[in-house]
């Protein structure tokens, strides 16, 4: 070590321990905020063919950005050619090029075109309407 890095490093110790040495005491001196003022969070079920059509578009646009997230994020681990079976590859370019508004149009129009299948999960919703259809068409090609 040099001699203009040690008194370099003594400095920044020095400046860390003084540092949190005063944090400590204002974190204590300051009061929790109240639980009184925190809103409950209303407690979702899991979404089905039943919940979708009374959904605000922004917990419809939620639920398909945390699936389209969760997907994203497999298939970026696992690359193009996983070394387990997934589902998540076949997914993604099913599904690439429309935006979530698009998806989630094409849920909404099947939920009003079959009222009886209100029990039908959306997931199940998107992949049996728009991923199926989208893999069976490139097999014939």
């Amino acid at each position: 070590m040099s001699i203009i890095q040690q008194p370099m490093k003594a400095l920044f110790s020095i400046s860390l321990i003084a540092g949190l040495a005063a944090w400590a005491p204002v974190q204590a001196a300051e009061p929790a905020t109240p639980l009184a003022r925190v809103k409950p969070v209303k407690e979702l079920p899991f979404p089905g063919g039943k919940e979708w059509p009374t959904a605000t578009e922004r917990e419809k646009i939620a639920y398909l950005l945390g699936i389209l997230n969760m997907a994203m994020i497999e298939y970026q681990f696992t690359g193009p050619n996983p070394k387990h079976r997934t589902a998540v590859e076949k997914l993604v370019e099913s599904l690439d090029g429309l935006s979530l508004h698009q998806i989630m149009e094409t849920v909404d129009a099947y939920y009003q075109a079959n009222p009886d299948q209100q029990q039908r999960p959306i997931f199940e919703v998107i992949w049996f309407e728009m991923v199926e259809p989208k893999l069976a068409a490139s097999k014939t090609k």
